[in-house]
Parts: C-alpha cells; sequence; structure tokens
C-alpha cells in the first residue's frame, strides 16, 4: 500500500493507494457507481457500495470512502483539521465536466478555506504511456486551452521518457499525428485553476501502465489481454481517538 506524505502528516485522517484485495484497505468502504461525471456526492449512512451514480464521495463523518482506478486519476482531499475529507475519480470525461471544481466546492460550503486542503494525486497513467489521437488533442485545445493560456499543455508530441524506472516497457506509438497526454498534468491545474496552490498538491510519479505489472493499467491489459484484471482501490477516512 502507498500513501502520500501530505495527508499522512494530517492528525485523524488515514489512507492509501493499494490493490483492491490488500488485507490493509478498510473493510466495511464506500465507492459510488463510477460513470465517468463530475457529480460528487455526501456519503450517507445506509447507502449501498456501487448503487450510486457518482464519481466522487465526501463525508464528515467517520467512514471510508474510496474511488476504483485502471489508470485514471485517483484524488484524495482532507482539510487539514481532519474535518471532512473527499476520493474522486478523474478520468479525463469526468475531470473535462468539471468534477474537481464540484469536489473543491464540497469543503467551501462548509466554511473548509481552500488554503486549509491538502490534496494527493495517487498512481495513474503518466505520458510515457498514454497516446491520444491528435483529433483528442484539437478537441481538448478548444474545450481547455483557457486553463494553459500562458503556460504549458499538458501533453507532447514526443512521447516523455518515464518518471520512475519502468519494469515494463512504454508502449510505441500506434497512431499517426499522436500525443502523449498528461492526464495528472491536467488534473493540478484543474486544481489550481479552482484556487488550490501547487505546493499543497502531492502527485505520484507512479504510471500505472509501466512502473509494475502489479498496479491495475486499463491500457496495458488492452495491450496485453492475457493479464488479470484488477483495479487499484483509493481510500480515505476520518479516524476516531
Amino acid at each position: 500500500m502507498q500513501q502520500a506524505d501530505n495527508l499522512g502528516a494530517i492528525p485523524g485522517v488515514d489512507h492509501g493507494f493499494c490493490s483492491i484485495n490488500d488485507p490493509q484497505r478498510p473493510a466495511d468502504v464506500f465507492i459510488c457507481k463510477q460513470v465517468h461525471s463530475a457529480s460528487v456526492i455526501e456519503w450517507q449512512a445506509g447507502q449501498v457500495s456501487n448503487t450510486v451514480e457518482a464519481d466522487g464521495v465526501c463525508t464528515g463523518e467517520h467512514h471510508p470512502i474510496a474511488v476504483i482506478t485502471a489508470d485514471c486519476l485517483p484524488i484524495l482531499i482532507a482539510s487539514k483539521n481532519a474535518e471532512k475529507v473527499a476520493a474522486v475519480h478523474g478520468g479525463w470525461k469526468g475531470l473535462q465536466a468539471g468534477i474537481v471544481a464540484n469536489a473543491i466546492q464540497r469543503f467551501a460550503a462548509e466554511g473548509i478555506a481552500i488554503d486549509q486542503l491538502r490534496i494527493a494525486i495517487g498512481p495513474s497513467i503518466k505520458p510515457c504511456c498514454y497516446e491520444v489521437s491528435g483529433e483528442f488533442i484539437t478537441r481538448f485545445q478548444a474545450d481547455q486551452g483557457h486553463l494553459w493560456r500562458d503556460g504549458q499543455a499538458p501533453w507532447s508530441h514526443v512521447q516523455p521518457a518515464s518518471l520512475l524506472r519502468p519494469d515494463i516497457a512504454p508502449p510505441d506509438a500506434r497512431q499517426t499525428g499522436s500525443a502523449w497526454f498528461d492526464l495528472s498534468g491536467f488534473g493540478v491545474l484543474l486544481l489550481q485553476a479552482a484556487g488550490v496552490r501547487r505546493e499543497q498538491i502531492e502527485v505520484s510519479e507512479v504510471c500505472t501502465y509501466c512502473t509494475s505489472p502489479t498496479f491495475a493499467s486499463y491500457r496495458r491489459r488492452t495491450h496485453y489481454p492475457e493479464e488479470m484484471k484488477t483495479l487499484i482501490y483509493s481510500w480515505i477516512a476520518r479516524i476516531t481517538g
């Protein structure tokens, strides 16, 4: 199980990024029925996991919450006083639709200032392994380009090196005119657009495709269909004490 330093430094909060079968994850943990939406809900007692359609969940109660991913961004959020936490599933569709701003607003609505938040982006596919089409980039630039008007767009037409030493070879380009998309970089841009400072955000360098075969990667499994299907479980909880 992996943990983020910034969340680990908050007394009263526990969290982890792990496999779905990891014995260290909480047994009774709530997850939404994820549909790549921008919807963020408040956990309520009696809700049954995998039945409520949403891609983010937050709580001020002492009940563990989580999202599941297999390349997308797992985003965990906590206030420094540990009074509220959230787990967000960030695929490009949900990110583009506004799920980050919706999650931050959940904290603001309860009077928690943005500068009191600490945010961790867990293992996800990195630009070394996330090839997208030229058509995708054209559409994305038209819709989201205001976020990087004065800075670097979250993609490159040259395949970047892996951030960590790869255990699995990154894929070769499979499309003409494609680009290599930085999903976690896009998530950071959205958090900054919502008022979060970069120093409040910790981003895992782990690439779900190439860093280790133990990490779940939907894209790697499409390239290697013999792989067993698995998931990353990203959970957070306010702990009593």
